[in-house]
């Protein structure tokens, strides 16, 4: 688990928001390993559709309450315009992962 996962987890009492976490936790950890490996086989298709999936569910309880904290941030010193979770989330294939280093500077 990420560390910065596991501070907030440590802070939060809400049991939604700690599933958003926690799904979106494993979310990202498929796609950097997908990332790092160069490639992605047919497991990790099926385990990032599941996480996608997975963290799709939560997040669309957080949509709202997400924005003004995406909105405050920056990728690569620029102003972020569209709601980086969404962006992730609208990946359908996890063959796009590998060599996509835009993805990684996405990843809240």
């Amino acid at each position: 688990m990420n560390p910065v996962t596991r501070g907030l987890l440590d802070q939060v009492a809400n049991p939604e928001l700690a599933e958003l976490a926690l799904a979106w936790d494993a979310l990202e950890e498929k796609i950097i390993s997908i990332y790092r490996a160069g490639v992605c086989s047919k497991a990790d298709e099926l385990a990032f559709e599941q996480h996608r999936r997975a963290a799709l569910q939560a997040h669309r309880r957080w949509t709202e309450a997400l924005e003004p904290h995406w909105r405050a941030s920056t990728i690569r010193g620029e102003r972020v315009l569209e709601d980086p979770f969404a962006l992730v989330l609208s990946l359908e294939n996890a063959a796009t992962i590998p060599g996509n280093r835009d993805l990684l500077r996405t990843l809240p």
